[in-house]
């Protein structure tokens, strides 16, 4: 495989990372049962640690613009912007894939992918 190869591979083996780990987060908060919780819950900490260091040894960021004021120069992907008006104050409500950046650059890897809503004021 090339080097560009293995990059691209590694930029969506984050992607897929951080949706997994979101999920496990999510799945973890409705688990009963005390004991398996905290053995869910530390499992997921060693995945996010791991994630955390594949971006840090490939130079990379991930990028999480959930709550963030929505503009059109957001690095995302808005899956539902046609639901909307083109004055409307909108909102990233939830991230689907996260945004890989190169760390401490503007340099985009991969855009993200959102779902958009009107900004409550």
């Amino acid at each position: 495989m090339t080097d560009e190869k293995n990059f691209v591979a590694v930029v969506e083996l984050l992607a897929e990372g951080w949706r997994m780990n979101q999920f496990m987060e999510k799945f973890a908060a409705r688990i009963l049962d005390e004991k398996i919780r905290r053995k869910f819950s530390n499992q997921v900490t060693r995945f996010d640690k791991k994630i955390s260091a594949l971006t840090e040894t490939f130079g990379l960021e991930i990028v999480d613009f959930t709550g963030a004021e929505f503009e059109t120069g957001l690095p995302v992907a808005p899956i539902n912007l046609a639901d909307f008006a083109a004055d409307e104050d909108l909102i990233v409500e939830t991230m689907i894939e996260p945004t890989i950046k190169v760390a401490n650059s503007t340099e985009i890897v991969r855009r993200g992918a959102a779902v958009l809503r009107r900004q409550v004021k």
